[in-house]
């Protein structure tokens, strides 16, 4: 048995089926005097899963325990509680979770201080490493877990995203997102999607069944799943087939029949496709780990079995961002940091609503969008590696799965041009720039963005007007945070912070807050005083602090200052004054149809 397969299948298989398989282990590790004490709710099971509660029959008061539940901790202090209610003398707990079990050592030396019990914890890492203990060990493995793992056999593609943008396409991206992570900054794009598909489309031939593909099959079998692929694909398959078909380091990655002119993939590169497979869902685990720590840490008081819901509607929230707020939601997720960051509320909003459409009652309703809200501002904002690579994983395949399903042509194209960028950089981006300011440095999307983009040759420009308004938000965060919030700073906390509309105001919070950062802000005056000064900020365009801030923004994000003059040379102004005039009727014909006299 595979030690990584076992965890994998540790996280998939059912409660009953953990229970049996982990008896049987420890029943390997500890010896057979153990027996059932009987069945369900027989002083100190759960009444939620089912687990094993069993005692050794020469010292009645040693047990052991199996479960699924997420918060360990509670889990072992409820169940030494139950033994000890119903009468039992409890000396030592074996407790086996499916889950993993951080600083595990730590946990049982606490736990036993606090409970006057020995325990001792068998975790996932724990069952791992004793997958081939012994033969009764290997067969409950294969009995109870290797079913938890027959998704694997039908799986052509990662199981994330859930909800794939079109029909059969998520197993396209899964190959066309590990080429081109193999492939960054080492060739064109282009290349990586048109080596993905052809590799993808072969995935399934095997010389010795006879199953070999035509270049013609191959064609047809990618237009079928992606016709836009034929915009590019057929003035490229050719070359990229001899490419694929010609050795390196000794080996091919494509083989080339050319009696029969076919191809297939040799049976290392399937075997490696299969490998990588393994470790997109393993990724998924790692993550949800991460997740489940983050809602232990919260300490929201849920019932085990709503509780255990939560880390799948993480995940569905996740999911629902990308889908819902589209390439920004991409880009702040992108591992190679090619994101604008995402606004909290949006974050809110679509956890409520996948939270909704759960049966679950009102109280518990509350709480966990709450939980979700807590375990993605972590996430988001200061996350661990592992789910930075997972939410970058699936960044690549929803910019796959929108390029493939509009025009692959885009991939080339944003390729190429990037050196040939000269962007205007509008205020949105400058006011998120300027909102990440405290963040560890892996999470300042916004700030590596513009890095990235300075680093590809584009020229940044900040002009007079996007001056003045990212002035002005600011003086407006300004204005609100003295008629507002002032009084009360010493008492806000997160929750009351989310819920200002100003992301300045919520970033400063945020910053303060963190109190494991000597560097945190103590003041709202200390604050804004990382970007202007602010005892100069006496109006929307105050010239004073507008100075300040415009050698800020260029210095840090490497931009380039254009006044009104510079910029109006530019622009021819027949078509200036024909944009101004039908910007004015259009906000007078709405104003008129809603009756609102701000557009009259």
């Amino acid at each position: 048995m595979n030690p990584d397969l076992i965890k994998l299948a540790l996280e998939h298989c059912g409660t009953s089926e953990f229970e049996k398989y982990s008896q049987t282990v420890l029943g390997a590790l500890i010896g057979p005097a153990f027996k059932p004490l009987g069945g369900h709710k027989d002083g100190g099971a759960d009444g939620f899963v089912d687990l094993g509660i069993w005692e050794q029959t020469d010292k009645p008061n040693r047990f052991f325990q199996a479960s699924k539940t997420l918060d360990v901790e509670k889990k072992i202090r409820d169940t030494v509680a139950r033994l000890k209610e119903v009468g039992r003398d409890v000396d030592l707990l074996y407790y086996a979770s499916s889950l993993i079990v951080p600083y595990i050592d730590k946990v049982e030396m606490t736990l036993s201080d606090e409970l006057g019990v020995t325990i001792k914890i068998y975790d996932r890492n724990a069952f791992a490493q004793r997958a081939n203990f012994n033969k009764d060990v290997e067969a409950a493995g294969a009995q109870y877990l290797r079913p938890a793992l027959h998704f694997l056999d039908e799986l052509a593609a990662p199981s994330y995203p859930s909800q794939p943008v079109f029909q059969n396409a998520q197993a396209v991206c899964a190959f066309l997102s590990h080429e081109l992570e193999r492939r960054i900054g080492t060739t064109k794009t282009l290349e990586g999607v048109c080596d993905g598909l052809l590799i993808w489309a072969l995935e399934e031939t095997d010389p010795d069944a006879g199953k070999l593909l035509t270049q013609a099959q191959i064609l047809e079998k990618i237009e079928n799943v992606i016709p836009t692929a034929r915009k590019f694909l057929r003035g490229q398959i050719g070359e990229r087939l001899e490419a694929l078909t010609a050795k390196k380091a000794g080996a091919r990655t494509v083989n080339v029949h050319t009696k029969e002119g076919a191809y297939c993939l040799p049976f290392e590169a399937r075997k490696q496709i299969r490998e990588s497979l393994v470790e997109d869902e393993q990724l998924k685990v790692e993550v949800t780990d991460a997740f489940r720590k983050r809602i232990v840490d919260a300490s929201v008081d849920l019932e085990d079995k709503v509780l255990e819901q939560v880390p799948a509607l993480i995940h569905t929230t996740v999911e629902k961002l990308f889908e819902q707020q589209g390439y920004n939601a991409v880009r702040h997720f992108s591992e190679e940091g090619e994101q604008g960051a995402l606004d909290a509320r949006s974050v809110i909003e679509v956890a409520g609503d996948v939270v909704d459409a759960v049966k679950m009652d009102h109280p518990s309703r509350v709480k966990v969008k709450f939980l979700i809200k807590q375990v993605l501002r972590g996430a988001l904002y200061n996350s661990e590696p592992v789910e930075r690579s997972y939410f970058g994983r699936l960044a690549r395949t929803y910019v796959l799965l929108f390029v493939l399903k509009n025009t692959p042509e885009l991939v080339e194209h944003f390729n190429s041009m990037a050196k040939h960028f000269v962007l205007y950089i509008g205020t949105d981006i400058l006011v998120r720039a300027v909102s990440e300011y405290y963040l560890p440095t892996d999470d300042q999307m916004t700030v590596n963005t513009l890095k990235i983009l300075r680093q590809a040759g584009a020229k940044l420009i900040l002009t007079a007007p996007t001056l003045e308004e990212v002035h002005s938000h600011i003086y407006a965060a300004d204005r609100e945070f003295d008629n507002t919030y002032a009084e009360v700073d010493a008492i806000v906390d997160r929750d009351l912070a989310s819920e200002s509309d100003r992301i300045l105001i919520r970033a400063y919070y945020y910053a303060k807050l963190e109190h494991d950062n000597p560097k945190r802000p103590r003041s709202w005056g200390a604050y804004l005083g990382n970007f202007l000064t602010r005892e100069k900020l006496l109006g929307p365009t105050s010239p004073q602090s507008m100075r300040s801030l415009r050698d800020t923004l260029t210095i840090r994000y490497g931009l380039s200052f254009e006044d009104r003059e510079d910029l109006m040379r530019e622009i021819d102004q027949d078509d200036l004054k024909k944009l101004t005039d039908a910007i004015k009727k259009l906000r007078k014909d709405g104003g008129r149809r809603h009756g609102d006299s701000r557009f009259q």
